[in-house]
């Protein structure tokens, strides 16, 4: 038992030694870094370290040119290389829509992004210039019944201002969804919008005016709309779009609340949201109503 407890004596510092050279060891490990690439409205392409990046700029370290300092209106897209081994969060790759209103951001040019509504609304969008975009939504399921055609076009004013309009064409064809009258003839209404939105493409904030448009004419209709793209998490974003109507006629008050999530993937993303309807007038027995919703977003090619 004396032999034993001189032992441990003996022992005890020497193991403290090597716990503290242990843990130091651990202690200086250098985490692994995995680089950034940054694509520019230019089509530039820089791979390097990001040191930075917030509304306004990221600064980025490159090995052949430093440090280079970029504005947010450059930038395209930033994305971390190895990021799905390691868990790192997506950018919005959408950010040109809330989820049913458009942004002043443009679509990216020469890209061609694929939106479905619930199932049963599908839209390609595709970006022709860096500023200029064109798309076409219709009934999955039918797509003669119900369509439109949109188009909208968008330019910076400031880093963090961007001005926009939209103007769609929707044709319903009066023996398609609708029921059975008329002689198949289409339907069709226009509708016109301007956008304001401030921000980046993470984080930004939009208002619109949009007016319809029949036989020549704009409607004493107003939609006014307002939405706050927020980036929560790596990997999700908040949405919320609102709409009220001017003019409305009969009724005393119409509009629509929403509030929901984005999940950011990769190439895609997936939304989830709640609009919240609301009627006011003598003829309404439901003032208030609740509506789900879901859609998805790819964006196709590289």
């Amino acid at each position: 038992m004396k032999y034993l407890s001189l032992m441990l004596l003996t022992l005890l510092p020497l193991l403290a030694v090597a716990q503290d050279d242990y843990y130091q060891k651990k202690n200086t490990t250098t985490p692994v870094k995995h680089p950034y690439t940054i694509l520019l409205k230019d089509g530039t392409q820089l791979r390097g370290e990001l040191l930075r990046q917030d509304s306004t700029e990221a600064i980025i370290r490159t090995k052949n040119l430093g440090e280079v300092r970029l504005k947010s209106d450059q930038i395209v897209r930033i994305e971390q290389e190895s990021v799905q081994a390691e868990g790192t969060g997506f950018p919005n790759l959408f950010s040109q829509t809330m989820r049913l209103a458009p942004t002043a951001f443009s679509a990216e040019k020469n890209k061609l992004y694929y939106r479905n509504y619930f199932l049963y609304f599908s839209q390609f969008e595709y970006g022709i210039t860096d500023n200029w975009s064109f798309g076409t939504t219709f009934f999955t399921f039918l797509p003669t019944a119900i369509f439109s055609l949109s188009t909208k076009v968008s330019l910076p004013v400031s880093n963090r201002v961007r001005l926009g309009i939209s103007a769609q064409y929707m044709g319903v064809r009066s023996n398609g969804l609708l029921g059975n009258y008329g002689n198949g003839t289409v339907e069709g209404i226009g509708y016109v919008q301007g956008i304001v939105t401030t921000g980046d493409r993470q984080n930004n904030t939009s208002y619109g005016l949009g007016w319809s448009v029949s036989n020549g004419e704009l409607s004493r209709n107003i939609v006014g709309s307002f939405g706050l793209v927020r980036k929560v998490s790596p990997k999700l974003s908040f949405i919320s779009e609102n709409f009220v109507l001017f003019g409305s006629g009969a009724v005393d008050f119409s509009g629509v609340l929403s509030a929901g999530v984005r999940f950011d993937r990769r190439r895609h993303a997936f939304d989830l949201a709640a609009y919240i309807p609301i009627i006011i007038g003598r003829n309404i027995s439901t003032p208030i109503t609740f509506v789900p919703y879901a859609s998805y977003h790819i964006r196709i090619g590289k």
